[in-house]
């Protein structure tokens, strides 16, 4: 490995932190404003989007560890957006699911940080955000 690589790829870096610094303040604002945390909205979104799921799925979903997911779980359940319910397959599993109050937050948050992120993505054209796209998906 040369210095030239590795300085490519600190570089890399940084440009890929200043991209995703663009994106969370895009998204952030929104966020914010509706007294929500971005895990609490990324819980929302999930679950608005894919229905009801164990805390694990979620956490797994979102790049959360399991004692934070559980954390932000009470936290929105203590706000009325989320509850709690068991599994109708395995009545052992615990299930989030989207209380009608979270069901109407999201719904009202989600139009705007969508458009704030399009905006934001809207620098490139769709060609290139779609081989942006397969770029990144090198990394998974």
């Amino acid at each position: 490995m040369t210095d030239e690589k590795i300085k490519t790829a600190i570089e890399l870096w940084g440009q890929i932190n200043k991209v995703y610094e663009k994106f969370r303040k895009a998204q952030v604002k929104t966020i914010f404003e509706a007294d929500l945390t971005v895990p609490q909205y990324g819980v929302l979104e999930v679950l608005l989007n894919e229905g009801p799921m164990t805390l694990k799925k979620i956490g797994e979903r979102l790049f959360v560890s399991g004692a934070n997911i559980t954390c932000v779980i009470d936290n929105l359940e203590k706000e009325g957006f989320v509850r709690r319910v068991p599994s109708n397959v395995d009545r052992r599993m615990i299930l989030a699911e989207l209380t009608d109050e979270g069901k109407n937050k999201i719904e009202a948050l989600y139009p705007q940080n969508s458009k704030n992120i399009y905006e934001t993505a809207s620098m490139l054209n769709t060609v290139e955000q779609a081989e942006l796209q397969n770029l990144l998906a090198k990394f998974d």
